[in-house]
C-alpha cells in the first residue's frame, strides 16, 4: 500500500491523508535467506477465502489518477521486483511528491518491493503494517511457550466439543447470555479473543457441567462422547487451568491494547512509538512479578518483541522500556530519537539547503524559543492532539510545520484496505467464481456503497434489522464482522454488549 502527501497540506487535507493508497497483496514469490526466518509471515493472517482463485491475485488502485481502480495479476508471479515495479509505476501516476510511505504486511517479497522503491526515491519510507507484526507477536508466543500453547489448545478443545454436540451447546446457552466463539487464526489476537470469552463464561461453563442435565446427556451418549465429555468437565473444573488462562491475559492484554489501537482508520503515526514502548514496560510489569510462574521467561518475552519490532525498523527505540507505562524522555534527551529525525529530516529534504532549514527549525522547536515559550502553547501541547497543535502554531518554523503534518498525518496499518477482502469475499466464493476482473470490482464497489448507504438509516443500529449485513446471528469470528467489531472495540474490562438476537428456528428443548 502507498500513503501519504509530501506537498504541503492545509486543514482539510489531513482527515483525507491515506486518499492516494494501492492496496497490494501477495502471497508468493521467491525468499532470500535474509528473510528466510519471515517464512510464516507470508499470506497466513490473511483472511481468503479457500478454494477461490486468490484475491492476492488483484491489485486494487483507490483514488488513483485515471480513473485506475483494479488490475487484474493472475498469471503473474508476484516477486519483489513485479511488485516493485507495479508500485513504482502507480507512484509516477499519483506524484512521487504526494507520496510520503509505503505500507505493506511482512512477506519478503513486499518487504523486497519496498526496499527497491526506497533506492528509487528516498524521500519515500517503507514501513511494515503494524497491526500484522504485532499479531505475529502472538505467534511468536505459542511456538516459544508450552504453557501457553497447551493452556490455548485446552480452551479450542472445550469450544470445539460444546459446538460440535448441540444438546451440550443449547444447554450452555440456556446458563449464558454471551456465546462461545470459535476464532479462526486469519483473525488478529485471536489467541486472546477466544481466551478472554472462555474467562467471560466461565460461571456458566461450570454450572452446566455439574448440573443433572449435563449428566443425562452424558449417559445417553457412546463411549467416544463421553471420554470427551469427562475430560471437558475436568478442565472446566480445574482451577490451575483457569488461573493460567488470567496469567495469560494479563501478559497478552497491553499487546491487544495495541493491536485494537492500531487496527483502525486515520493518522496514528505520532501515538504508535509511545504505546508500543508502555506495552513492553506494562508486559514487563506483569512478567516480573514474584507471584508469577512463569517470569523466568520474562528475558525470552523481551527478545520476541524487540526482533518484531527491529524487523519493523525501529531500531534501538524500545531496547529500553518504559516501566509500568511511563513517559519516554524528551526528543533532544534520547539519543535513538534524534537519529531517527536527523534521518528522516535528511531522505526529507530536497537539498542541503532545505536539510540544514530543518535541523534549525527542528531547534528552535526544541529549546522552546519565540511562539512555543508561551505558556499557554506548551499547554496545549500537553492535551491537544498532535496534528491540531502543529496547525495551530506551526506558524513559528513553517519547514518543519508541513513535515510535522505530512509525517502525523499518517496511517500505521494496512487494516482499512483489506477490509475490501470481506465484501469480495460475498461476491467472489467457491460457488460463484467465474466473474472476470471488471464485473466483480464493480459488484463490490456497488455492494460496499450500498451497505455505507444503509449504516445511516434509521433501522440499521436498531430493531429486526439491526446491522443486517454483518450477520449478527453467527458467533465463528471468522464469519461475523460484528462479533469481531464488538470485541475488538468494546471496553476490555468489561464484558463486550451483545447484539439483538434474532429468534432462532427452533427453541431450546433443553431446560
Amino acid at each position: 500500500m502507498v500513503f501519504g502527501r509530501r506537498k504541503p497540506v492545509d486543514q482539510n487535507d489531513v482527515e483525507e491523508a491515506d486518499t492516494d493508497h494501492i492496496d497490494l497483496t501477495n502471497d508468493d514469490g521467491h525468499k532470500s535467506a535474509d528473510d528466510a526466518a519471515d517464512e510464516e509471515d507470508e499470506s497466513a493472517d490473511h483472511d481468503t477465502a479457500k478454494g477461490v482463485k486468490s484475491l492476492l491475485d488483484e491489485v486494487t488502485i483507490l483514488d488513483a489518477p485515471k480513473g485506475k481502480n483494479l488490475e487484474d495479476f493472475s498469471g503473474e508471479e508476484k516477486t519483489g521486483e513485479a511488485i516493485a515495479q507495479f508500485l513504482l509505476q502507480a507512484i509516477e501516476e499519483i506524484g512521487p511528491a504526494n507520496v510520503l510511505q509505503v505500507i505493506t504486511d511482512n512477506a519478503s517479497n513486499c518487504k523486497s518491493a519496498g526496499r527497491e522503491i526506497q533506492k528509487v526515491h528516498n524521500h519515500i519510507f517503507w514501513s511494515p503494517c503494524v497491526v500484522h507484526t504485532l499479531n505475529l507477536v502472538f505467534k511468536d508466543f505459542a511456538n516459544k511457550f508450552a504453557w501457553m500453547v497447551d493452556t490455548y489448545q485446552t480452551g479450542k478443545v472445550i469450544v470445539k466439543f460444546f459446538r460440535n454436540h448441540q444438546h451440550f451447546l443449547a444447554l450452555f446457552r440456556g446458563k449464558s447470555e454471551l456465546d462461545l466463539l470459535k476464532v479462526s487464526k486469519t483473525r488478529f489476537a485471536s489467541h486472546y479473543i477466544l481466551l478472554k470469552r472462555l474467562m467471560e463464561v466461565r460461571e456458566a461453563l461450570t454450572t452446566s457441567v455439574v448440573s443433572s442435565k449435563w449428566k443425562d446427556l452424558v449417559r445417553a451418549c457412546d463411549t467416544e462422547t463421553k471420554n470427551a465429555a469427562n475430560a471437558i468437565v475436568k478442565n472446566i473444573m480445574d482451577e490451575r487451568f483457569w488461573d493460567e488462562i488470567g496469567i495469560i491475559l494479563d501478559i497478552t492484554k497491553p499487546l491487544y491494547y495495541v493491536i485494537k489501537f492500531s487496527d483502525g482508520e486515520g493518522p496514528k503515526a505520532g501515538d504508535i512509538y509511545e504505546k508500543m514502548d508502555n506495552m513492553l514496560g506494562e508486559i514487563k510489569d506483569v512478567m516480573t512479578k514474584e507471584d508469577n510462574p512463569h517470569k523466568d521467561d520474562w528475558p525470552l518475552v523481551n527478545d520476541i518483541i524487540l526482533d518484531r519490532h527491529y524487523r519493523m525498523e525501529q531500531r534501538e527505540y524500545l531496547a529500553t522500556p518504559a516501566p509500568g507505562g511511563g513517559q519516554r524522555k524528551a526528543p533532544n534527551e534520547d539519543s535513538e530519537v534524534m537519529q531517527g529525525v536527523m534521518e528522516a529530516f535528511s531522505r526529507i529534504a530536497e537539498d542541503k539547503k532545505e536539510y540544514a532549514t530543518l535541523r534549525e527549525e527542528f531547534n528552535k522547536f526544541i529549546m522552546k524559543k519565540g511562539l512555543y515559550a508561551l505558556p499557554p502553547v506548551q499547554a496545549d501541547a500537553a492535551t491537544m492532539n498532535a496534528i491540531d497543535w502543529w496547525f495551530n502554531y506551526g506558524s513559528e518554523t513553517p519547514n518543519l510545520n508541513e513535515v510535522a503534518k505530512r509525517v502525523l498525518s499518517q496511517p500505521i496499518s494496512s487494516s482499512s484496505a483489506e477490509r475490501n477482502w470481506s465484501t469480495y469475499s460475498f461476491i467472489h466464493n467457491v460457488k460463484r467464481n467465474k466473474l472476470n476482473t471488471k464485473t466483480t470490482d464493480k459488484l463490490v464497489f456497488i455492494h460496499a456503497n450500498e451497505r455505507l448507504k444503509r449504516r445511516f438509516s434509521e433501522g440499521y443500529n436498531a430493531g429486526p434489522h439491526y446491522k443486517w449485513d454483518v450477520e449478527p446471528d453467527n458467533s465463528l469470528l471468522e464469519d461475523s464482522s460484528l462479533k469481531l467489531e464488538q470485541l475488538r472495540w468494546a471496553s476490555l474490562e468489561d464484558v463486550a454488549a451483545e447484539p439483538p438476537q434474532k429468534k432462532r428456528r427452533t427453541e431450546n428443548t433443553t431446560k
